[in-house]
């Protein structure tokens, strides 16, 4: 196996706790990678601001430290807060996306969309009466408007699309999206086609010029999954979902609050038994 030179870790349910905190156990062991010259690069469908990212607790250059948030759709430095790249939904299919909700046989599905600017967030059904979006306006703290109340769109780096069905997917789909969603799973996380964690691989191989065979991914969830089939070596977690583990290279015995992300790291990259 090839000696890895950077470490792209998913947050949610892989290096985070499910919808909230670090673990803590993770903190140690990536400092001690990032001492040592390896890239360590957080690869989430998270916005690059949520307040639980709490990147401030890692040594990363105080110069660059990217970051690639919403799937792979924003390349982010942390360190400066520079856009690096960016690859958004435009919003004409934005708009066209949320028209289709409006039919009737869709009532029950929700969507929020990260805008652009970064300064707003649509959704297409009111807070107080959502079952799911107050979950997602735990990662967000600017503005959130009705779709229906929106005179100018932006550009969206993601849709977050709650209740879907296959049918609702394979529609998605045609509008040039990307849809990350297995069946039982009640979400679904939408980008630009072409745009999931894998691009976001493909963007830090050429930058940093760090083969594919010199990486290590771990995750947990659908989105992870073609970043687990494009890195060298890649691990889902316990608490992964099925189809992601028939993905990955190696499933770790520990889950994401076991510290697998420590162990894995001790393991493969600082060379600790």
């Amino acid at each position: 196996m090839s000696k890895i030179k950077l470490v792209a870790l998913d947050m949610d349910g892989t290096a985070y706790a499910g919808l909230g905190q670090y673990v803590e156990e993770n903190i140690e062991p990536i400092n001690q990678a990032i001492k040592q010259g390896v890239k360590v690069v957080f690869v989430t469908g998270r916005p690059v601001h949520a307040k639980y990212n709490r990147f401030d607790v890692y040594d990363f250059d105080k110069n660059e430290a990217l970051v690639a948030g919403f799937n792979g759709a924003l390349i982010y430095n942390w360190a400066n807060n520079q856009v690096v790249e960016a690859n958004p939904i435009p919003s004409k299919i934005v708009k066209e996306a949320f028209e289709i909700l409006k039919e009737e046989k869709y009532s029950e599905v929700e969507v929020w969309g990260y805008a652009k600017s970064f300064d707003y967030s649509y959704i297409n059904k009111p807070l107080e009466s959502s079952m799911y979006l107050s979950h997602e306006g735990e990662f967000f703290h600017k503005e959130v408007v009705l779709f229906d109340n929106v005179k100018e769109v932006e550009d969206c780096y993601k849709l977050i699309m709650f209740n879907v069905n296959r049918e609702l997917v394979e529609r998605i789909k045609l509008l040039g999206l990307e849809v990350a969603w297995n069946e039982g799973i009640h979400a679904a996380e939408i980008n630009l086609k072409g745009i999931n964690k894998a691009y976001a691989l493909k963007f830090l191989s050429k930058h940093y010029s760090i083969d594919a065979s010199e990486m290590m991914s771990m995750g947990d969830g659908s989105n992870d999954i073609p970043m687990l089939e494009y890195a060298g070596l890649s691990i889902a977690t316990a608490n992964a979902t099925d189809v992601v583990k028939e993905c990955a290279k190696e499933v770790s015995q520990y889950t994401n609050l076991e510290g697998a992300v420590a162990k894995a790291i001790k393991k493969y990259v600082l060379g600790e038994n």
